[in-house]
């Protein structure tokens, strides 16, 4: 599907006759020959974005008629639950005459909501997709900073396997997400540097400001989640060791008694209560008392100091 739009100064019009910014989505088979054919499009231009889709990219280049023409790639993730397998690339090629964008259709139609209004030229439409893709960002961060405030919360209560989860998931999507603005980051500063967006120098600086926003916040988070990580990891040492504390009273405890057994278990003369008709309860009475002064001497000692 291509629509056909023409930017002006009077703002942005739908114009198929004299249009300068087309929108394909879902291209057909023939209408991705037909643009190829037209406006000279490399001939994979359209397999960018399925070949390389976590890959941001800013390229000049010049034809051999002299005539300059531009080629950009953005990562756009179109669910903030579910980025890695829910992101698209947003492919660029800009002449000085037209301007082709592929996307998805959703992206497009956010666009023109947002800014059809405020949309003059071509690099201000560029910067505008540009702030709609990093509020998506800032979305799933936002997100991601409720989930780690969950995750906090949960290890004042004690970790679990579901607080263990939610954060190995919130670390992979962390460490994903920054990747992606690492590398979309550098392509953002090479089109603010270039000479395309001197007529949009506000917009420009906004856009800068927005991408180092988005890229800050995910430090961050990461660290955050890190520092939460660590604590999780010190309480399940700890309670491992008072779980190894509370096993080894206990076989110590079982052992006293099994000793004081066996030893009144050795046939041979001399032994203590050996002819006493209660002889038995009280070998009982001493193992039992033996184990238990044992144990409140074990458990109320110290073991940290």
């Amino acid at each position: 599907m291509i629509d056909y739009f023409f930017i002006s100064n009077d703002g942005l019009q739908k114009n198929k006759q004299q249009a300068n910014w087309l929108a394909v989505t879902d291209p057909t088979e023939a209408e991705k020959e037909q643009l190829v054919v037209d406006y000279e499009l490399p001939r994979n231009f359209f397999s960018f974005g399925q070949d390389y889709s976590n890959v941001s990219f800013f390229k000049k280049y010049q034809t051999d008629d002299k005539k300059s023409l531009c080629l950009m790639l953005f990562i756009d993730i179109q669910s903030i639950h579910r980025p890695e397998s829910l992101s698209s690339t947003v492919t660029i090629f800009l002449t000085s005459d037209i301007l082709i964008t592929v996307s998805e259709k959703s992206l497009i139609d956010q666009v023109l909501n947002m800014f059809k209004t405020k949309i003059f030229t071509k690099a201000g439409l560029i910067l505008h997709t540009l702030q709609v893709i990093n509020e998506h960002y800032l979305a799933f961060l936002k997100e991601q900073r409720k989930t780690i405030e969950e995750i906090s919360y949960g290890t004042t209560r004690g970790s679990n396997k579901n607080i263990l989860e939610k954060a190995t998931d919130t670390e992979k999507n962390l460490v994903y997400i920054d990747n992606l603005l690492k590398e979309q980051r550098k392509t953002v500063t090479q089109l603010l540097e270039s000479k395309l967006v001197y007529s949009d120098r506000d917009l420009a600086i906004e856009l800068e400001l927005q991408t180092k926003q988005a890229t800050t916040s995910v430090q961050i988070y990461r660290e955050m989640l890190s520092s939460i990580s660590g604590l999780i990891d010190s309480m399940m040492d700890n309670r491992l060791n008072q779980l190894m504390k509370f096993l080894n009273t206990a076989s110590l405890l079982l052992a006293l008694p099994t000793l004081i057994f066996s030893l009144w278990g050795i046939n041979t003369g001399g032994l203590l209560w050996r002819d006493s008709e209660l002889g038995s309860f009280l070998v009982v009475l001493l193992a039992l008392i033996v184990s238990i002064v044992s144990g409140i001497y074990l458990f109320r000692k110290d073991y940290n100091a």
